[in-house]
């Protein structure tokens, strides 16, 4: 099952660009066992008080669209702040009261995995090397 199979999710609706921060939906490197009601995420740039907002909107909308698994990978992101991280919890939190899903993060930046470390968002997200440890820990 390929990423075609997914909850008929294209490009164009998916991929947006605000201020110094660029979301794609990942189409490469997709493991054969990525479900079908899963989205990967590739971010690059900054995730700050000036593009959090638009980030959470975008992630929220997958999961309203019926996205249970969120794969966010992090190796192009340069900076994220409180409001970035922000992002991420709520997501958790939106999922976890859903009763299903989750989030993972895969192939941080050294910096961005030294903030992950720093605020103890770690113990609470998983962040994994990559996309395919990534599914191991969340679908099983």
């Amino acid at each position: 099952m390929g990423a075609d199979d997914s909850l008929n999710l294209d490009g164009e609706e998916m991929d947006f660009s605000i201020n110094e921060l660029t979301v794609n939906l990942q189409k490469e490197e997709i493991p054969e066992n990525f479900p079908k009601d899963g989205v990967a995420l590739k971010i690059s740039g900054e995730i700050n008080l000036y593009s959090a907002h638009a980030l959470k909107e975008k992630i929220f909308d997958l999961i309203d669209k019926g996205f249970i698994y969120i794969f966010v990978n992090m190796e192009n992101i340069r900076y994220i702040d409180s409001s970035g991280l922000a992002v991420f919890m709520s997501t958790h939190a939106k999922l976890v009261k859903n009763g299903k899903g989750g989030i993972a993060m895969f192939s941080p930046s050294s910096q961005v995995n030294k903030i992950l470390e720093l605020t103890k968002l770690k113990s609470l997200i998983r962040v994994t090397g990559t996309l395919k440890d990534a599914l191991n820990i969340l679908l099983n």
